[in-house]
This record gives structure tokens, C-alpha cells and sequence, in this order.
């Protein structure tokens, strides 16, 4: 019991390591942002905006679950070898995957990158980096190696802020497809070492359990990871489709600025989602040893505690957004982004249920239950998408789709968890 306790302790305060670099980095993230649209017209950051929103769901939509399943199986009983070499197999056929897709769907993205090839080509990059880099960091969070994680998120967020301020430097007029070309360049500089340290073993492992005598194949991998890659576009198609479909949909030059209004708003109000959503494979560890051990009671109790904290940061979420909202926006972005309390309110709220989301669905990932997960994220996005049929104003429906959508797709988690049978999947989970 002692030794539980003490590796507990270990992997809170790397938690709370992991928390303090996520923090740090979303503070990069949101000064990157806030570089790119002062040197950019609202109209043009409405192109940027659309490429931030599309490289989130090609990076963490489709690669994230290549990270927890890494994560996932460096923390389980008699862990199989050959876990990196395989992870990173599956994940570059699945970057290969998504350049086709890329291609077929070019035609259509180039109205909502204001008709910029380099834009679709840096996109395309980006599908190849991010299969390294996700790798990277579920073997770093696996291993235990949570200081080498922080210290690597810092260095990626720090190098997009540097390259940024240098084109805005050096170039005259810089648009849109410039600075997505700095997003691609500081991913592929911070994790391209750390990939080869991996490679070689230079990096130690820590608190993992005896390695065991099988081995994983990139197929398993693979196989694991499908119905999680359904789930996480889900996720990401959820949070980052509005900010997609407004600048799409925007049919005169004031609703293409109110577009670039709307996608400043948006970048604000899911600050939260920087800390939560990087710190979601970190809690894979904890919640595995947590659900292997059969509590029943704790899990319940990690259930409510989320929910209320859930409701509180909605409703904190919310006024801030109504009152402060405004002139944040003005202070961070300039006069010309501005957007009223309400719009941002709804935001926030959206935001808010997001974030119960995002934790309770790892209660699921770390029971290898990645169907009932893709169960739970798919019945969000058909959620969001009915409003997003029903509703005709340009910016109220996307901001009641990621409110109705989230609120759908969390009720649907928290049921799956806490139903009879979710002791019996455990047990069975590899």
C-alpha cells in the first residue's frame, strides 16, 4: 500500500508539472494568436482561423488516439515491446491516409482558405509532422517521462511565437498562409529530436510496470486505435467545424468580417481547452491504475466531482464571457474583433461542457471501452449538426451546435461509465 501511495504521489506531482508547462504553453499559444491577428485584416484571419481550426482535427483529431494508445500501453501489466516502432508505423499509413483525403477534398477547402494553395500544401505537411509528433509525446507520457513532455511542449509553443514575430518582421504584408507555414515548421523542430532520442533509447523510462515477453504489431495498434480515430475526429469536427463553417458560409464582406469576429471570440473563450485538452492523455496512467483496481466508488466519485466542476466553470465561464468578453477581445485582438457579451456567453458555455467531455470520455480510453467512445463523440457531432440545420442565424448556430452537441455527447459518456457493465470491461481490458 505504501508503494501505491508513493506512485500515486509521483504521478500527481507530474501531473501537476504537465498542468503547469500546459499552462505556460497555452499562454504561447494565445500570444502566437494574438501575433497573427494584428498582422492580418479580420477578413484574412477568418483564413487562418479555418487553417487553426482544420489542423487541430488533422493533428489531434486523427493522431491523438495514437498517443493514448502509446500512453496506454506502456502503463499496463507485462507491457508488450516493439510499442514505439509500431505506433509509429500505424501512424504514418495513417498520415498517408489523410493526404489522400487531403487531396480529394482540396477543391473545397480553398474557398475556406480565401482560394491559398500554400495553405493546403502547409496542411498537407502537417498530416506527415503530426505523425511523429504524437507519437512522440505518448511515449514520453508512457515512459513517465513528464518533465521531458512539459519541457517539449514548452519548446513547441515558444518556437510558433518566434517564428511568427520573424515573419511578421521580415515579410512586408504577410497573409494567411505564411503563419500557417510557422505552425508546421515549430512542430517539426521541437519533436524531431526527441523522436530520434526515442529511437536510439536514449530517453530512460520511469515508473512503468516489468516489461512483459509479447510483442504489439502496428495492426493491433491499428486495430486499437480505429474506433478511438472516429471518436477524436468526432471531437475535433465537434469543437473546430464552427469556426470552419462561418467563414464558409459568410456570403457578403460584412458577414465574411463578422466571420473574423466570430473566429477571434472563439479563440478566446476555449483558452480552457489548452489546459484540458494536452493534459488528457497525462491522466491515462492515473485513471488506468484507478480502473484496474475495480473502485467502483471512487470512479463514481470522479464522475460527480467532474460534473460539478463542469457546471461551475459554465457558469463562471459564462459571466466572464458576457462581461469581460468584449473588451478582452479589443485588448488581445484590436477594436475590430470585438463581439457582443451574449455571443461569447454561448461560447463559453459550449466551451464548458466540452471540458466534462474531454474528461469523462479518458474514464473510457483508459478501460480500452474505444468504441463506447466513438458512441459518445459521434451522437455529439449528430446533435450539432441538426442545429446546425435547424438554426439559420451564421453565428448562433454554430454557437448552439457546440453547447447542444457537447451537452449530448456528455450525457451519453456519463452513462456508458457509471452503467453495470463497465466493471466487466475493465477487467477485461488488455
Amino acid at each position: 500500500m505504501d508503494a501505491l501511495t508513493a506512485v500515486t504521489g509521483a504521478r500527481t506531482r507530474s501531473l501537476g508539472l504537465v498542468g503547469l508547462g500546459i499552462v505556460v504553453s497555452g499562454v504561447f499559444v494565445n500570444v502566437y494568436l494574438a501575433i497573427v491577428a494584428r498582422e492580418l485584416p479580420a477578413a484574412e484571419y477568418a483564413y487562418f482561423g479555418a487553417f487553426w481550426s482544420l489542423a487541430l482535427v488533422v493533428g489531434f483529431g486523427m493522431f491523438l488516439p495514437i498517443e493514448q494508445e502509446t500512453a496506454r500501453l506502456q502503463q499496463t501489466p507485462g507491457r508488450p515491446g516493439r510499442i514505439l516502432r509500431s505506433a509509429l508505423l500505424a501512424a504514418v499509413g495513417m498520415a498517408t491516409l489523410q493526404l489522400g483525403l487531403l487531396g480529394l477534398a482540396s477543391p473545397l477547402l480553398l474557398r475556406a482558405f480565401g482560394g491559398s494553395i500554400a495553405t493546403i500544401c502547409a496542411l498537407g505537411v502537417l498530416c506527415v509532422v503530426s505523425a511523429g509528433q504524437f507519437v512522440v509525446r505518448g511515449a514520453l507520457i508512457g515512459l513517465d517521462r513528464m518533465r521531458h513532455h512539459a519541457a517539449l511542449m514548452l519548446c513547441d509553443t515558444a518556437l510558433r511565437v518566434l517564428l511568427a514575430v520573424l515573419v511578421a518582421a521580415v515579410a512586408g504584408r504577410p497573409g494567411s498562409s505564411a503563419f500557417a507555414w510557422t505552425l508546421v515548421g515549430a512542430i517539426a523542430l521541437a519533436h524531431a529530436p526527441t523522436l530520434f532520442a526515442l529511437r536510439a533509447r536514449r530517453v530512460r523510462p520511469g515508473n512503468v510496470p516489468p516489461l512483459g515477453t509479447g510483442v504489439v504489431t502496428p495492426g493491433q495498434v491499428a486495430a486499437a486505435v480505429a474506433p478511438l480515430v472516429l471518436g477524436s475526429l468526432c471531437a475535433q469536427l465537434l469543437l473546430n467545424a464552427p469556426p470552419v463553417l462561418v467563414p464558409a458560409l459568410a456570403g457578403s464582406p460584412g458577414e465574411a468580417t463578422l466571420a473574423g469576429r466570430f473566429v477571434a471570440a472563439f479563440t478566446l473563450t476555449r483558452i480552457p481547452l489548452f489546459l484540458v485538452v494536452p493534459l488528457q492523455t497525462a491522466l491515462l496512467p492515473m485513471l488506468t491504475g484507478m480502473l484496474h483496481s475495480g473502485d467502483r466508488l471512487a470512479l463514481r466519485r470522479l464522475i460527480v466531482r467532474v460534473g460539478g466542476g463542469v457546471l461551475i466553470l459554465a457558469l463562471v465561464s459564462a459571466m466572464l464571457g458576457l462581461t469581460v468578453g468584449p473588451p478582452l477581445i479589443e485588448l488581445i485582438f484590436g477594436l475590430q474583433y470585438v463581439l457582443a457579451g451574449d455571443h461569447m456567453a454561448l461560447l463559453a458555455l459550449g466551451v464548458a461542457s466540452y471540458v466534462g467531455l474531454v474528461i469523462v470520455t479518458q474514464v473510457l480510453v483508459a478501460s480500452a471501452r474505444h468504441r463506447q467512445v466513438a458512441q459518445s463523440w459521434l451522437a455529439g457531432v449528430v446533435a450539432a449538426a441538426l442545429v446546425v440545420l435547424v438554426v439559420p442565424d451564421l453565428l448562433l448556430r454554430a454557437e448552439l451546435a457546440l453547447l447542444v452537441g457537447s451537452g449530448a455527447a456528455w450525457l451519453v459518456s456519463v452513462w456508458v461509465v457509471l452503467s453495470p457493465n463497465a466493471g466487466r470491461e475493465v477487467s477485461r481490458a488488455p
